[in-house]
């Protein structure tokens, strides 16, 4: 470049003839095409070299980052594990400390169920049912006809009864009129006749021979007034059997109409129209709208459960509603230890066995107000958790 700028430092300051042969001309044309190439080559060997510089400029930056980036994406993810951690671990201790304070203070459980009193009801006398007038989830009443089967046998059977206890009766009737017959008729035969009037009347030992004469009929009148009487007295028995068959007549005959003997929700419906049903078969059941919840609880905590302790009910079918109610009372045994319960058997009083800590079965009664207009929702065998205030 320095060449370049002294070359065109001549050239301006030299001076030219004013006329120039062509030769001359030619030789200024060519070294002026000679400067024009240099220039051209000298400013493409400096833009090489910027171009050369720059790219070295860049390559060092690169390396000297390269060299720091390393360490740097190392540090961040030890940085921010750390932080997390300790995060963890404080919220871990704040939630254990917070647990352990409501541990302290109050007592749950989640082994908990809703139970009721549950009637079965059954057939009493056979027979083909005509009639079903009740539907499943239905509320009835106590007395409420339930099931109708056909009572025309049962009508035969009753109108046989009666029919056995008139004709009982009669036998009685006339067992009595033949005591009373046969009375009389021993009082005439054994009658001593009167003398006729004017007559002086027999003798003493004449009377006494008589009274000998008469002493076999005597004892045959005895004889049959006491078979009479018999006789009588085993038809008033009859009578009071006929009697007892015309009420097992009714009383059969009333069994044809299935009622209610308590009043709740029907439930498990198993009897249709059509359908013969057998004494002592099952034909529906009827819940009684009077629930209650058994808590297991671990035995380790029953010293802190005293009846009559408010208690916090939550069901799982109402989750917005809570539920209020008490401890009513303790069940005599553990649910896993002498009544034959399998775990797992909610409905039934069941057991849950943790640690070898035997599970104890605690009553608790609803409040009456906290469960007003869910006394029909409750079902037996709904999950609950139950929360109490220990003392």
């Amino acid at each position: 470049m320095k060449q370049l700028s002294i070359f065109l430092k001549t050239s301006s300051t030299q001076v030219w003839p004013k006329r120039r042969s062509p030769m001359e001309r030619l030789n200024s044309s060519q070294n002026n095409q000679q400067v024009a190439q240099l220039e051209e080559k000298e400013a493409s060997d400096l833009e090489q070299q910027a171009i050369t510089a720059g790219s070295a400029k860049e390559s060092k930056d690169n390396n000297s980052n390269t060299a720091a980036s390393p360490s740097w994406r190392r540090l961040v993810p030890l940085v921010a594990l750390g932080v997390l951690l300790g995060a963890g671990a404080i919220a871990s201790g704040i939630y254990a400390y917070r647990r352990w304070l409501y541990a302290q203070s109050y007592l749950q459980t989640d082994k908990a169920y809703v139970l009721a009193n549950i009637y079965p009801v059954t057939a009493r006398v056979s027979g083909i049912v005509t009639e079903v007038t009740v539907k499943d989830n239905q509320m009835i009443s106590p007395g409420t006809v339930l099931v109708k089967l056909d009572p025309r046998d049962y009508q035969i059977s009753l109108a046989q009864a009666k029919a056995s206890l008139e004709l009982a009766k009669q036998q009685a009737a006339l067992a009595q009129e033949k005591i009373k017959s046969a009375a009389f008729s021993n009082i005439l035969s054994l009658s001593i006749p009167e003398p006729p009037a004017g007559k002086p009347s027999k003798s003493t030992s004449s009377q006494t021979n008589l009274t000998k004469e008469n002493l076999p009929q005597l004892s045959a009148i005895s004889q049959q007034r006491e078979l009479n009487e018999q006789q009588y007295k085993t038809a008033l028995a009859a009578i009071a059997q006929k009697q007892a068959e015309v009420k097992k007549a009714e009383l059969q005959l009333s069994y044809t109409k299935v009622t209610a003997v308590v009043g709740g929700k029907v439930a498990n419906k198993n009897v249709q129209v059509g359908q013969r049903v057998e004494p002592g078969q099952t034909l529906l059941t009827i819940v009684q709208p009077d629930p209650w919840v058994v808590a297991n609880f671990p035995e380790t905590e029953l010293e802190k459960i005293q009846p009559g302790q408010s208690v916090e009910i939550e069901i799982a079918a109402f989750a917005s509603h809570k539920f209020q109610g008490k401890v009513d009372s303790m069940y005599p045994t553990s649910t896993g230890f002498g009544l034959g319960l399998e775990t797992g058997d909610r409905p039934t009083g069941n057991f849950i066995r943790s640690g070898g800590v035997q599970q104890i079965p605690v009553k608790i009664v609803f409040d009456p107000n906290s469960i007003k207009g869910y006394e029909s929702r409750l079902a037996p065998g709904m999950s609950a958790v139950v929360k109490l205030k220990a003392k």
